[in-house]
Formats: structure tokens, C-alpha cells, sequence
């Protein structure tokens, strides 16, 4: 019992430690001039869906702002941009940012559900446009799941190689942000690449395996197997970022919740709350480093309130000319 609560005060001090020296995210909480306007008309002519929720209309439409941005950018390099959606969902913002440019760029939205067939009752009812029209460029919705990434997005990507394509994500869960991230980085997709917009959440259903630079949390003095009380080889950092990112969900416990917790014996929920969203920022600053590594210029913004989503993060990336 000692040593596990020893452990478990270096570790919040290990946290406030690497923590402290990270950079603010960068605010970047405006929206997209006539976004409102924009998602009602979608909204109105589209499937009856919780994504019409006042929350995830105000993350839309901030994060159509920094997308549009990167279009902006991407532009500048004489690139053709195309805009990928990895995990679109319903695709709601996917479509905002697709008539937020007017229908001029390429949009590409990527998920394994499948669309709702006509003869059956089976699949989902998405927001994607109902026609496009011939001076439109392109919408394509590609049904397949995150893993399979690369060989399911070259035909559709080719007309964007070197550099034209901005990857997005809003919400992916867990690994599946990392996962998308490791696949962006190398080949084939490497080459596509040329912006990256990631709002990631669920960071505590990520696995050790899945997390895509162990190394950088290594290097923060996290992770480091040893040798447990019976002689295994024990690594308990990466569960104790995904429990206390837990916590930090939470408003408020009920009785029933985390009873045989330790960590909130010894440091209380508002304590480890706090913990929690130290080691989700943490967690962000080692996929920027990651992505850094990797030949883009990375960095975290905060795209909307906390009070809106506590998952007020995005990693936004540009490749190095």
C-alpha cells in the first residue's frame, strides 16, 4: 500500500512537472462567417439526428474556420486541394465545410457505415449532398473502416498528391486519431498530405499499442517498465493517464463510481480531475511531436469553450515546404 501510494504521488508530480513546461494551446475559438446560416439549411434538409445539438453546431462551426484556412494554405503551394473526413459519421461536418467552400474543393468522406438502402430498413441516413452537379467538384463517400485508410482513399486522392490533401477529423475515438495519424505519415498516404486538422476525444480508450509515440512519453520519464512486487514486468502509466482522463469527464461522482479507487482516496476528485486534463494535453503534445517528426509544422489550439465540450482540443499541422 505504501509503495502504490508513492507511486501514485510521483506520478501527479510528474505530471504538474511536464505539464507546466508545455505551450498554451493557441486560441482559436472564431466561427465561420455565415456557418449558422449554413448548417440550418443542412440541417433542415437533412435527417432528424442528436447532431443538430447547439454544442456540436458551435464545434462545427470553429472548426470549419481552421479548415478553411488550411484550404487557404494549401492553395497558396499551387497544390489541388481535397479535403478528407477520417470517421465522418453522418457527415454533418463534413457537408458544412464541403458548402463552405462553395463546393469547389473535393471532399472525401471516410466511415465504415454503410448508407441507408432504399428496399431495406439496414444503414444509416448521412447529411452528404443529395446531388452534386456538374460544375461541383466531387463528393465521394467511401465506406470502410479507419484501418484501412491508405488502400481505400488512393483512387479518390490522386488528383491531390503532393501535398493537396487536408485530413480532418472531428471526434475520432480513441486510437483510431493515432492510428490515422501513423497511416498520414508514411507511405503511400505521405505524399498526399498536406494540412491536418485533428479534434480528437476519448483519449482514455486508448490503448498502449495503439498511442503513436510511446517514445516521446518515455522521454518524459512515463512508461518505463519494471520490475513489479511478484516479478513481472509492469508499465501502470498508460492506465493511469486513461483513468484519470476518466475522472476529468466526470462534473461530479456518484457513490458507485470508482469506490476502490485509490487515486481519488489520496488526492480527491477535483485533484485528480485536474490530473486528468494535464495528461490529455499531454497526450496531444506527443502526437504534435510526432507529427514534428514527421516533416509538418504542428501545433494545439483550443477550437471552442471547455464549457462546450471538454474535448476543446485540435492538433492543427502544415507539411514543411
Amino acid at each position: 500500500t505504501i509503495y502504490k501510494n508513492m507511486a501514485i504521488y510521483h506520478f501527479a508530480w510528474k505530471l504538474d512537472r511536464v505539464h507546466k513546461k508545455l505551450p498554451a494551446p493557441i486560441d482559436a475559438t472564431g466561427v465561420f462567417r455565415g456557418g449558422a446560416e449554413l448548417l440550418d439549411h443542412i440541417l433542415a434538409n437533412g435527417p432528424d439526428t442528436y447532431q443538430k445539438k447547439a454544442s456540436n453546431r458551435l464545434q462545427i462551426e470553429s472548426l470549419m474556420d481552421c479548415v478553411c484556412s488550411l484550404v487557404s494554405d494549401v492553395r497558396q503551394t499551387e497544390a489541388t486541394p481535397l479535403v478528407l473526413d477520417i470517421g465522418a459519421g453522418k457527415a454533418l461536418f463534413t457537408r458544412a465545410v464541403y458548402e463552405a467552400l462553395d463546393r469547389e474543393v473535393s471532399v472525401v468522406a471516410l466511415d465504415s457505415r454503410r448508407p441507408k438502402n432504399k428496399l431495406h430498413k439496414t444503414g444509416d441516413r448521412f447529411y452528404d449532398p443529395v446531388s452534386v452537379k456538374g460544375s461541383d467538384m466531387p463528393y465521394t463517400r467511401v465506406v470502410a473502416d479507419v484501418r484501412y485508410l491508405a488502400a481505400k482513399t488512393l483512387v479518390p486522392l490522386r488528383e491531390s498528391k503532393n501535398g493537396g490533401t487536408i485530413a480532418i477529423t472531428k471526434h475520432l475515438c480513441g486510437g483510431a486519431t493515432d492510428g490515422s495519424i501513423i497511416a498520414l505519415c508514411k507511405e503511400p498516404l505521405e505524399t498526399y498530405v498536406g494540412a491536418c486538422c485533428f479534434a480528437p476525444c476519448c483519449h482514455q480508450k486508448i490503448r498502449k499499442d495503439q498511442y503513436c509515440n510511446i517514445s516521446y512519453l518515455e522521454s518524459m520519464g512515463f512508461c518505463q517498465t519494471h520490475i513489479g512486487l511478484r516479478g513481472g514486468v509492469q508499465d501502470n502509466d498508460f492506465g493511469t493517464f486513461s483513468k484519470l482522463i476518466s475522472i476529468s469527464k466526470a462534473t461530479e461522482l456518484r457513490d458507485w463510481e470508482y469506490k476502490k479507487s485509490t487515486i481519488l482516496d489520496l488526492l480527491g476528485f477535483s485533484r485528480a480531475a485536474q490530473l486528468g486534463r494535464q495528461a490529455r494535453r499531454i497526450l496531444e503534445e506527443g502526437r504534435i511531436r510526432y507529427l514534428q517528426d514527421h516533416g509538418f509544422d504542428a501545433y494545439l489550439v483550443r477550437y471552442c469553450d471547455e464549457s462546450v465540450t471538454g474535448d476543446n482540443f485540435a492538433i492543427i499541422a502544415k507539411k514543411k515546404r
